[in-house]
């Protein structure tokens, strides 16, 4: 009797463990005998549980980019950065050529009122006279003590600048002389000069007109001790200046015309 309650207890305890197995967890089952009486098992079974937590792994959901909306507005970015610099470099370009007309107009101004003077002795005047006449595009005003042309006289520097006036009034240059009329030697150049269209004229005979003045297109002035004869031009110590200034040319062209 005793061997069939042992086995039955045996029994009890596979059947017990195999069930803690499939409820899954951890699980302890202690079986406790309590009384084998008159052919009565008693079994007392205690359990203990482990309960394991599970924790959900929850997964977010990013939004998806629209990657050909994004290249598009890229795009419009771009195009509207170089619009913007186009427009940068034409305000720049503007405003350099303001800055230069600006430098321009200053240098106008400081440069206007400026008198530029030039020391020409003996044979300087010949020439600067000479090409100040052949470049002059407005007027020549000369007034002159002597002026002596000879037109037998090859070499005669007199004869190259009295023909310069000559050439100045066919192309259209307006072209004033006024001589001093005492002196003979003046007679050759005034008839040549009529001759040639130019308006010519003598001094009065009351008085001696001694300037020795040429002023070209209203603004350069030549004045002092050179006539227009082979000997000043060429021989001998002379002396005279060249002036730019438009206020002292406009003031000998109102002289010229008040002693006319």
């Amino acid at each position: 009797m005793v061997v069939r309650v042992k086995k039955a207890l045996a029994f009890l305890l596979i059947i017990t463990v195999l069930s803690a197995g499939c409820l899954g967890g951890t699980q302890t089952v202690t079986t406790t005998i309590t009384e084998i009486q008159n052919h009565t098992l008693t079994v007392t079974h205690t359990f203990t549980e482990t309960v394991t937590e599970t924790h959900t792994k929850v997964k977010v959901i990013e939004p998806e980019i629209n990657v050909t909306e994004l290249i598009e507005n890229l795009s419009l970015c771009v195009s509207k950065l170089s619009e913007l610099n186009s427009t940068l470099e034409k305000t720049e370009a503007e405003l350099g050529s303001i800055r230069g007309k600006y430098a321009s107009c200053l240098l106008q101004l400081e440069t206007g009122n400026k008198t530029d003077v030039e020391l020409l002795t003996e044979k300087e005047y010949y020439y600067a006279v000479l090409d100040a006449i052949n470049h002059a595009s407005e007027s020549v005003y000369v007034m002159m003590f002597s002026m002596k042309y000879d037109p037998a006289d090859s070499f005669d520097w007199a004869n190259d600048l009295i023909r310069a006036l000559a050439e100045a009034e066919k192309r259209g240059v307006s072209v004033h002389v006024l001589l001093e009329d005492s002196s003979d030697i003046n007679q050759a150049a005034y008839d040549y000069l009529k001759a040639n269209g130019v308006d010519v004229s003598f001094d009065s005979p009351e008085t001696t007109l001694h300037a020795k003045v040429v002023v070209i297109d209203g603004k350069i002035v030549f004045l002092w001790s050179h006539n227009w004869s082979e000997s000043a031009l060429y021989w001998n110590h002379e002396v005279s200046i060249k002036i730019v200034s438009e206020d002292l040319a406009q003031s000998l062209i109102n002289y010229f015309w008040s002693i006319r």
